[in-house]
């Protein structure tokens, strides 16, 4: 692979962690399956039994099961047509019975009513919010009064290391999301740091550094 080949390599893969795509796509949500699979664990140990709870970026939502151990409502919305078509598919059977419900969204603007959620989390896609305040205040717009809202992230440290997040990732620092989030102003209530050792999306063996944060409304 030349130089210009491996570049095109490496955007396409950043196209389609960003939103997977098409049949390439289906296989980076297994993919993600597997390397989000700590990070998901750790923010779903952060949410608290409730009502309502939603989900931005849940790829084909595989951990919905898992998610549904603790609430009674799972929403997920996902800016991937691709993802969306196979969350609902892998999830038919709760999305029948009322417990699951999946929708496309644009990754600006959040289709709920005011304070409908009790709980919000989000793992790895922080890095590809257009506007991160302003989704964190559509985030807040849709909390309860006291919701909270669990943030999954690989800190900058780590990832700027990667080949591929040259193209379309923002990396954040932890204190820069802290700082984002109390402008909101939501109030930090627990910050959990964390190192794992997974196979990155380029194929080698690589100690991630993650960051989950938990505030309140």
């Amino acid at each position: 692979m030349n130089h210009h080949e491996k570049v095109e390599h490496l955007k396409e893969l950043a196209r389609q962690l960003r939103c997977p795509e098409g049949d390439e796509g289906i296989q980076t949500g297994e993919h993600m399956n597997v390397n989000n699979a700590g990070m998901t664990a750790r923010t779903l140990e952060k949410l608290h039994p409730a009502e309502q709870v939603l989900e931005i970026g849940p790829g084909n939502a595989q951990h919905a099961a898992q998610v549904l151990e603790k609430v009674k409502h799972y929403y997920a919305v996902d800016i991937s047509e691709t993802m969306v078509t196979e969350a609902r598919q892998r999830n038919a059977v709760w999305i029948e019975q009322g417990r699951v419900r999946v929708e496309h969204i644009d990754g600006q603007h959040l289709p709920f009513s005011d304070a409908f959620f009790d709980e919000i989390f989000t793992v790895n896609t922080i890095y590809f919010w257009p506007e991160p305040l302003a989704y964190l205040e559509e985030m807040h717009r849709c909390l309860k009064p006291g919701g909270r809202l669990v943030l999954a992230f690989a800190t900058q440290e780590f990832m700027q290391h990667l080949p591929f997040t040259q193209y379309g990732f923002e990396m954040y620092a932890t204190d820069t999301v802290e700082e984002l989030l109390t402008s909101v102003p939501f109030t930090i209530l627990d910050v959990h740091q964390e190192d794992e050792e997974i196979l990155s999306n380029a194929g080698h063996a690589v100690v991630r550094t993650f960051v989950v944060v938990s505030a309140q409304k």
